[in-house]
């Protein structure tokens, strides 16, 4: 019998957990056992129709309200404004779906505490698969309703060992229902194409590390560049690209002119496919304060590419075996990264082993990998 697999995740913005769904369920939907369909709560996956449509991902709207979607979404009082809206607007169109639509999955990825609530207070049949990751802030409030929701969270899939350790030390679910089992944003056919194309012509003759994702506060990139700036000061055969936007911007282009770094540090903006530039760089820079897994990480071990790395929390450290398939630096400590980043230049004949040993680790984060993990939990 066809198991029916719904997908929790309302979102604003471009945030990394957009992918990790839209994999999952493209990997459970591979399977004549599965029949995945998405929450389209306030118009959020609209532009992913496409995506949906190839990979027979079904698409439920909740609302056709689009108010939500033109709010500001930059700052912290913006962000909890749109969510408390979102759970406000979608709490009875959720529990009369639910209602109607009984016996089925539920992944929960983000705004966790709406649908845990309207299936635990009404008492629905729905079975709960939670997926955490980040930075976990166990408030009061949010171990409440954990603790009413306890008996209908089936599994809790976690990315890291870290998280796991953290999670149980809080004794807040029990030890047999938490499961590593890491989102599948790998696919080597798909990567493996888009590496190959070309990129500008300018990039093409430099020698460039890249960093990439969005210019938040959480991605630390005017850190980043003022690192850059004193190893710029005795190595000038590089190049450094960040790729990606945000309201960080003005910040950190500000200190790229005021301190006349602009030939050296460059702010691409948004790259679809940043796979190519991936490729064609000497390794990858993550500066973050925290990850979770951090998927840039795999994807650059993926292109077999040397990665150094903050050891923030969690994942890419974790994914480096802590230094021994890359280079790590302490979190937010320029001192610490530019001893790594010296380290990494000097030792060339290393990389290649590092880079086998993360490249090994992708596996993990592949499709097939991802499906035969969450049959074992569904059967």
């Amino acid at each position: 019998m066809q198991k029916t697999l719904l997908f929790w995740c309302p979102h604003i913005g471009n945030v990394g957990t957009i992918k990790a769904v839209l994999e999952s369920a493209k990997s459970l939907s591979q399977s004549q056992n599965y029949k995945c369909k998405i929450f389209n709560s306030f118009g959020e996956f609209d532009k992913y129709r496409a995506f949906l449509k190839k990979n027979r991902i079904e698409e439920i709207k909740l609302l056709n309200n689009r108010l939500i979607k033109k709010l500001p979404t930059e700052g912290f009082f913006w962000s909890r404004l749109n969510y408390i809206s979102v759970f406000i607007c979608c709490f009875f169109p959720l529990l009369f779906y639910l209602i109607f639509n009984k016996n089925n999955y539920l992944f929960i990825y983000l705004l966790t505490s709406l649908p845990l609530l309207v299936i635990s207070l009404f008492n629905l049949d729905n079975k709960i698969i939670l997926r955490v990751s980040g930075r976990i802030r166990f408030t009061i409030l949010r171990k409440l309703i954990l603790f009413i929701s306890k008996k209908k969270i089936q599994r809790v899939l976690v990315q890291t060992l870290e998280s796991k350790s953290r999670i149980l030390k809080k004794k807040i679910f029990d030890k047999n229902i938490l499961s590593i089992i890491r989102d599948p944003i790998i696919d080597f056919k798909k990567i493996n194409l888009l590496r190959k194309e070309k990129i500008e012509k300018k990039f093409l003759k430099k020698k460039y590390f890249v960093s990439i994702g969005r210019l938040t506060h959480q991605k630390n990139f005017l850190f980043l560049t003022e690192c850059l700036r004193e190893i710029i000061k005795e190595e000038k055969k590089f190049t450094f690209l960040i790729l990606g936007e945000g309201h960080d911007r003005k910040k950190i282009e500000g200190y790229i002119k005021r301190f006349r770094l602009s030939k050296y540090i460059i702010l691409t903006g948004y790259k679809k496919n940043i796979f190519k530039y991936i490729n064609n760089s000497v390794g990858l820079i993550c500066s973050s304060l925290w990850e979770e897994p951090g998927f840039i990480i795999q994807e650059a071990a993926a292109c077999k590419k040397i990665i150094i790395t903050s050891d923030c929390y969690t994942g890419p450290s974790e994914f480096l075996n802590h230094g021994k398939s890359g280079y790590v630096f302490k979190n937010n400590d320029q001192k610490s990264f530019i001893k790594n980043f010296k380290k990494l230049l000097i030792e060339k004949k290393s990389h290649k082993k590092k880079i086998g040993k993360s490249f090994i680790k992708t596996k993990f984060y592949t499709p097939n990998y991802f499906l035969s993990e969450i049959k074992k939990i569904l059967n």
